[in-house]
């Protein structure tokens, strides 16, 4: 007889990619990366990212969100969430 395991996991889900469309030319030499704020992350597209076969999945709730973003020159964006 089979038996039916659930677990739960807490993580950090970190994604990167390159979108050529947000290539920026800096102000001054040293920057390089800028960090977003929460209100351009609804004006930048960011991968549906889903578990299969997942029974069940919430976000952390917490009086902020725990989400960070930061965009490369070049067009690199780093998106960190919990």
């Amino acid at each position: 007889m089979a038996s039916l395991q659930d677990y739960r996991v807490s993580m950090y889900l970190r994604q990167s990619w390159y979108d050529r469309r947000l290539q920026f030319r800096p102000y001054h030499s040293k920057m390089i990366n800028v960090r977003l704020g929460e209100d351009h992350w609804n004006k930048i597209w960011i991968p549906d990212t889903f578990f299969r076969n997942e029974k069940q999945a919430q976000f952390h709730e917490v009086t902020v969100n725990n989400r960070l973003m930061r965009l490369n020159t070049t067009g690199f964006v780093w998106y960190v969430t919990k």
